[in-house]
């Protein structure tokens, strides 16, 4: 799945919104805790509470017609606390799928099943060219230009192996209409120019544009793209196991595009793929929230489909695989990881095998427990044959149950395995799944794995997202999605089949893994000439594609270049695209109910949310008093502490335990500078876990035993959870790397941010590679021991609670127990002084095409009055500067600016196939910001504000409403001060800030570059 924008990754997550109702309670009794955590009427917030309608009272029914929608289904699915309402367009047939749900957040998504013909990747191109402008709205990069114009929390546009989807959602009813009518407007009625085509597909165009001698290249967005997504070798691989598991249709083509194919993708192909596919006869449109259904229907109706006949769509439909006789191998190339081990280390290999249909739901329900008895914990089948005996670095990313198509798969991989272990792999695969099927499963692992899975489902089912992500391949199939969401039924289902049947499992092992000769195994080697294969094999295809044209054409690739150069740089009328007023963004975001309180001398936030029926555990322990050595150690030690059992349970018998009574325990390095005057940081510990409501008891008990008891003494599972752990160290450069080259920058800045990247960036990585190969596992097992006696104490701890009102004595009483049971440290320092490093900057040589920048200077905090006019530039400039020339010009994938919870201003690119001249581009920032004034209008300057919004305003998960706040010490009034702030920026004050952070270079600035040194 390819984001074109994703939030998460490319901007910082706000600060979370709290109301404290503070208390001075020391020790007192936990009547008077509960008696005084009820909030008064005046501040009560009335949350959105899930909500079921008798069916047969529903305002929608069944056989009746909508604003041109017949109503087809109307029923209750109570796990997820909505209706469901599926409607079918009388002209066209397209399905409307409308989950009612009492909830402020709106998502809408219009979806439509698009099978590769090829690997010219034109499902993929076709995404980005609808999004280039329309006829109604003919503004060039249409998506990247309503970025700042709404208050969206999520805009995207993804492709998957079959289908392309368009979603977004916001809590805003204006912008929801507003977005609404440029995605349906972008599908339906998109501009398709030639010269987008070109911009982001691909082109032969020389090096330098304006010189007709330079050399003649390709280039377009999507083939940058699609070669920066094949140099993950993870990426790489999973892609060969579809490809190659699923021969026989349309999975053996790449629908995002293989880079050497995507140039024999032309124009026309394109135009006729989506007069084809594009069709509102095979579209899918899904709609979830409160806002009025029939205003959306009847929009859609009048505006588009109204203007459509039916067509029959079956040539979009995918048969079932054909199924083999006979297992299969295969064997590929890949890059060398320049942050892996060494060359004969980093072999891949992975048995896949062909499952069921994805139509099938409770098989597929059943196959992914299945999957998850068989390798997730330290009591699975494969975790005890393949991951305890060392023979590798841990299973591959995408190893487990894969139900992405038509028809679903199993897969194992190992990662990091030598060529011999490569050879002993299909032994041990084999005789792990016969043992399996001879010896069963214990009935405390199955229930421990069932359970598990039980709590996740409930955790995800308030996660919008979720709904859509889970029922998007099996709608794209014309699956029964209701009962997909019924997951109680589901597994109500598997239980009665255990209890009847107690080698229910034993005989599905022996079905699917056993007697199924569709098995496929494949091995990737690296190669240290990757790279340079690959680019003689790029010069190659532009030979073979400048030897397809004429003298005439030859000439006219210059000529183009300039046509398009001019085409990018031309000015728009953007103000034809809707955008949201400043009425439509006045009211803040509400109160969550938070209580601060003192449990044994531990301060503790405790938020009261009606979303029953889970409770979640923030710990965070300071760890700043810890010396520089344990320090470096202290991302390993959250690692493997949690792993290695206790002395009361061995580790197989604790993950059990805890698997069958809350969620794994998930443990994190912080590094928290002060958001108030940026002068000190704090290092801390931050233990994260959750259970349902009635294992809150059991929960606290674990936590307890695990801080107080845990072991590291068993030297063969320490040396297996570290070389697991440093394998995995570096697999997300490719992915993130934008994020690492923002974090290498900052460390050049501050010392905080130079912890930061020690413990967490690419210095991580060398630094643990180096630690591991100077120091016994003996060493190593004593170091960690000792850190684990100086961190878990309670006067250097503080609590985050997330739960309901009914369940507040049982916790408070649950929790105050928990915190007497721990031992009082010697006090340590509270926090670190900042201090500012001298310019410098750094290059980390990694061998992959494309590469990732970033600048970073120190401006101000926080809570600094400066820092939210600082948040509404960084996006202005990236939205009039950045993107229009180093993603549109320079052709780097993404960039932007933005400012931190920790004052430091960041420049980042992305994918960057010209690195230099975008580091150019962030220092030439005041020149631009001088000579372009005449751009920094009032229109502009809001539509910046809008952009910071989305983040102000971010809809928060009940996971997480105490988390951020918790974790950075922000209270409400010092947000919403700064909501107020980002509204009330002005054009002079702007002006002010660039004169003082921007005309003369910080005395402390940091440059990072991640990728070749060419």
């Amino acid at each position: 799945m390819l984001r074109r924008l994703n939030y998460l990754k490319s901007v910082q997550r706000p600060l979370i919104k709290v109301l404290h109702i503070n208390s001075a309670l020391h020790s007192t009794s936990i009547e008077s805790v509960v008696s005084s955590a009820k909030v008064k009427p005046d501040i009560k917030v009335h949350r959105d509470m899930p909500y079921i309608i008798d069916g047969q009272n529903y305002k929608y029914k069944e056989g009746r017609v909508y604003q041109g929608f017949l109503c087809e289904r109307v029923e209750p699915i109570t796990d997820y606390g909505l209706m469901s309402c599926t409607l079918r367009h009388i002209g066209t047939g397209t399905e409307f799928w409308y989950l009612d749900r009492n909830d402020i957040n709106n998502l809408f998504s219009i979806n439509f099943r698009t099978n590769p013909l090829d690997s010219t990747g034109i499902p993929h191109v076709l995404e980005h060219l609808v999004l280039c402008g329309s006829q109604n709205l003919p503004v060039r990069d249409v998506f990247f230009k309503m970025v700042s114009r709404t208050v969206a929390n999520f805009m995207n546009a993804m492709t998957g192996p079959d289908y392309t989807m368009f979603p977004f959602a916001t809590m805003n009813e204006a912008d929801f209409r507003n977005l609404q009518k440029v995605y349906l407007d972008a599908v339906f009625r998109p501009s398709l120019l030639h010269l987008d085509f070109l911009l982001e597909g691909w082109r032969l165009e020389h090096q330098d544009v304006h010189n007709r001698n330079s050399d003649i290249v390709i280039k377009g967005i999507v083939y940058n793209e699609m070669i920066g997504s094949y140099s993950d070798n993870s990426t790489s691989f999973k892609h060969t196991m579809l490809n190659h598991i699923l021969p026989s249709h349309i999975y053996r083509h790449s629908t995002a595009g293989n880079p050497s194919e995507i140039p024999k993708l032309s124009y026309e192909e394109l135009v006729n793929y989506h007069r084809q596919y594009y069709h509102p006869s095979n579209a899918r449109i899904f709609c979830c929230g409160s806002f009025d259904l029939e205003k959306t229907l009847e929009f859609i109706d009048r505006e588009y489909l109204s203007h459509y006949d039916r067509i029959d769509t079956s040539f979009s439909r995918t048969p079932p695989e054909d199924r083999w006789s006979e297992p299969r191998q295969a064997c590929i190339q890949s890059r060398l990881n320049p942050m892996g081990p060494g060359i004969d280390h980093q072999n891949q290999v992975a048995t896949g095998l062909l499952m069921c249909d994805i139509l099938d739901i409770q098989e597929t329900f059943e196959l992914k427990v299945l999957s998850e008895l068989l390798i997730r914990s330290p009591n699975s089948p494969f975790y005890k044959s393949m991951i305890e005996p060392k023979i590798s670095g841990g299973y591959t990313e995408w190893t487990g149950y894969l139900p992405d198509c038509k028809d679903t798969y199993f897969a194992v991989g190992l990662q990091d395995v030598t060529m011999k272990n490569v050879e002993l792999f299909e032994e041990l695969f084999d005789n792990t799944v016969y043992k399996a099927s001879k010896e069963g499963f214990d009935s405390l692992h199955i229930e421990s794995v069932v359970s598990n899975l039980e709590l996740d489902n409930l955790k995800q089912q308030r996660d919008y997202k979720n709904l859509l992500y889970k029922s998007i391949v099996l709608w794209n199939h014309e699956g029964d999605v209701v009962s997909n969401l019924r997951d109680s039924e589901m597994f109500a289902k598997l239980r009665n089949k255990l209890k009847e049947n107690p080698n229910y499992f034993n005989e599905k092992v022996e079905k699917y893994l056993i007697n199924n000769t569709h098995k496929l195994t494949i091995t990737m080697q690296p190669t240290e000439s990757y790279e340079i294969e690959r680019q003689i094999a790029e010069s190659k295809l532009i030979l073979e594609k400048l030897e397809e044209i004429s003298d005439d054409k030859f000439e006219q690739i210059y000529e183009k270049g300039l046509e398009l150069e001019a085409f990018q740089k031309a000015p728009q009328d953007i103000e034809i695209l809707p955008c949201l007023s400043i009425n439509d963004v006045q009211n803040p975001f509400p109160r969550p109910q938070i209580m601060d309180i003192s449990l044994q001398d531990v301060p503790t936030m405790i938020s009261q949310e009606p979303f029953a029926g889970i409770t979640y555990l923030n710990c965070m322990f300071n760890t700043s008093g810890l010396s520089i050595n344990d320090a470096m150690l202290l991302p390993l030690f959250c690692n493997v502490f949690t792993e290695m059992g206790t002395s009361k349970h061995d580790y197989r018998q604790f993950n059990d335990f805890l698997q069958a009574k809350m969620a794994r325990v998930e443990c994190l390095a912080k590094v928290v500078e002060s958001v108030t005057d940026g002068k000190t940081y704090r290092l801390g510990l931050l233990m994260k876990t959750y259970a349902l409501d009635k294992n809150v008891s059991d929960m606290f008990g674990l936590c307890e035993e695990l801080l107080l008891n845990f072991q590291v003494a068993d030297t063969e599972r320490l040396e297996m959870l570290i070389k697991n752990y440093i394998s995995k160290l570096g697999n997300n450069v490719i992915s993130t790397g934008h994020l690492y080259a923002m974090m290498g920058s900052s460390a050049l800045v501050t010392n905080a941010s130079r912890l930061k990247s020690l413990l967490s960036g690419v210095d991580h990585v060398d630094y643990m590679k180096k630690y591991v190969k100077e120091n016994s596992i003996e060493a190593i097992r004593d170091s960690l021991k000792s850190i684990g006696s100086k961190v878990f104490g309670r006067n250097n701890l503080r609590i985050a609670i997330n739960t309901s009102e009914n369940n507040l004595s049982t916790i408070v009483e649950d929790c105050e127990r928990f915190v007497s049971h721990l031992p009082t440290m010697d006090q340590t320092s509270d926090s670190n002084e900042i201090f500012l490093l001298e310019p410098s900057s750094r290059h980390y040589d990694l061998s992959m095409p494309l590469s990732f920048c970033a600048k970073t200077f120190f401006a101000v905090p926080y809570a600094h009055k400066d820092h939210a006019a600082l948040r509404v530039l960084g996006k202005l400039i990236t939205a009039k500067y950045l993107l229009p020339i180093i993603r549109e010009q320079i052709g780097a994938y993404d960039a932007g600016a933005r400012i931190g919870f920790d004052g430091l201003f960041n420049f980042f690119s992305f994918r960057d196939p010209h690195v230099t001249k975008s580091m150019e581009v962030f220092d030439k920032t005041y020149e631009w910001l001088q000579a372009e004034s005449h751009q920094l209008d009032e229109q502009a300057l809001f539509e910046a504000k809008l952009a910071v919004l989305q983040l102000v305003d971010w809809p928060i998960c009940p996971s997480e409403i105490t988390l951020e706040s918790f974790t950075f010490g922000s209270n409400y009034d010092m947000n919403l001060k700064y909501r107020s702030r980002v509204l009330s920026v002005t054009l002079p004050e702007v002006q002010n800030l660039i004169e003082k952070y921007f005309k003369n270079e910080s005395k402390h600035f940091g440059k990072c570059i991640l990728g070749p040194v060419s």
